[in-house]
């Protein structure tokens, strides 16, 4: 027995040699795998805007003030690609209703009184890595004094790969997330009573998200979104913008939800993404510079005599 015994120690030694070396390579392979380059620091993004007031070239008067954000000082291939990106989702809806229309646009613009837009942009984080661009707009399709509609829409890109973020890449989107994310809306009180955590709720939005309502979807245009916080928390949302057919005259009208909830609460849902490798080791970082001249919309400006109107 003693012979036996001290034979068997070498061998257990030699096996505990060889787990502890594999396990120091994977740590080893973890660390290059995962471990991010440098990043911007000293990048900066300037708030830009495109603006309009009642030019001459068409049939009605248009009124656009339109903010988007370059940004500077990163690659300059992804510079430009992202810059474009901005500059194209802030103008969205300018361009939809009003500059490129199709034919059923085009035929609701002989009655158009006025075009109006107003898109205002955030950068809530920006990261060496990351930067999230947060896009606010009231639109107001035919007339501004009976067709107003509010929405939203983000844009999540890596700085260092040019890379664009869908919610469906950082998120699985099942029954158990739209069951998470409405249980936080309700909780939040904005919407009152319209979202509630039950089965017919969690079908309907699990539908809207995935874009797999294809009678809803004849009607509006349905866009999920998230941005990131100056805390690294997430807004998730959803707007429901109207097509021709389903443009209403109920002043404003609200054309999106969305709830604040904290990254920890939001782990159980995370996908297997390059994002979250990137996300983990991101610090803010990068400047925000103002628009320098900033114009209010005449008619759908924070300061604008249209809420008078409406409230009346």
């Amino acid at each position: 027995m003693e012979v036996e015994q001290k034979k068997k120690i070498p061998i257990g030694f030699g096996i505990g040699v060889v787990l502890a070396m594999v396990a120091l390579g994977a740590g080893v392979y973890g660390m290059l795998h995962f471990s991010a380059p440098k990043g911007y620091k000293d990048y900066t993004v300037q708030k830009e805007q495109y603006y309009v007031e009642y030019s001459e070239q068409y049939d009605y008067w248009d009124v656009l003030t339109v903010e988007y954000p370059s940004v500077s000082g990163i690659n300059k291939e992804y510079e430009e690609t992202l810059n474009k990106l901005f500059y194209d989702m802030a103008m969205e809806k300018v361009n939809f209703w009003h500059l490129f229309p199709d034919d059923e646009v085009k035929e609701l613009q002989k009655d158009y009184q006025m075009f109006c837009s107003d898109v205002r942009c955030e950068v809530p984080y920006h990261s060496q890595y990351l930067m999230s661009v947060h896009f606010q707009e009231l639109y107001a399709p035919i007339s501004p004094l009976q067709y107003v509609h509010r929405t939203q829409r983000c844009a999540n890109v890596n700085l260092m790969t040019g890379e664009q973020y869908a919610l469906s890449d950082i998120f699985t989107l099942n029954d158990d997330f739209i069951g998470f994310w409405c249980t936080q809306v309700e909780k939040s009180g904005d919407y009152g009573d319209l979202i509630i955590n039950d089965a017919d709720t969690r079908e309907t939005f699990l539908q809207w998200f995935l874009n797999q309502d294809e009678e809803a979807n004849m009607q509006y245009l349905f866009i999920p979104f998230f941005y990131l916080d100056k805390n690294k928390d997430f807004v998730i949302g959803l707007s429901y913008d109207p097509k021709p057919s389903k443009i209403a005259s109920k002043l404003p009208l609200e054309n999106s939800f969305c709830a604040h909830i904290s990254s920890a609460e939001l782990e159980p849902y995370r996908t297997d993404s390059e994002f979250w490798n990137w996300y983990e080791q991101s610090e803010q970082t990068g400047e925000i510079l103002e628009c320098e001249d900033l114009k209010e919309n005449l008619w759908l400006g924070k300061d604008a005599s249209i809420w008078e109107f409406i409230e009346r």
